[in-house]
């Protein structure tokens, strides 16, 4: 990878754990409870926001943060 692509992985990740840090503070991790049909209808209704929001980094930030919660769901 490199130096240029890794500077911007870390920007984005800080971004993903801000907004993390930031969900966390309103919902906790009721994630945890949520079946494998909610955690992907909330991906699909992310990727529509996309396309309509008028922030689209905040919204791939959204999208890439459900990534993160299906994998996580899956792996613990």
């Amino acid at each position: 990878m490199s130096e240029e692509s890794s500077e911007f992985l870390d920007e984005f990740v800080k971004e993903m754990k801000q907004v993390m840090d930031d969900y966390d503070d309103e919902k906790g991790s009721t994630w945890r409870y949520d079946d494998k049909e909610t955690l992907n209808r909330n991906l699909f209704d992310e990727i529509r926001e996309y396309e309509i929001k008028n922030d689209p980094d905040r919204e791939l930030i959204d999208i890439a943060n459900s990534c993160y919660i299906l994998w996580a769901k899956r792996r613990h």
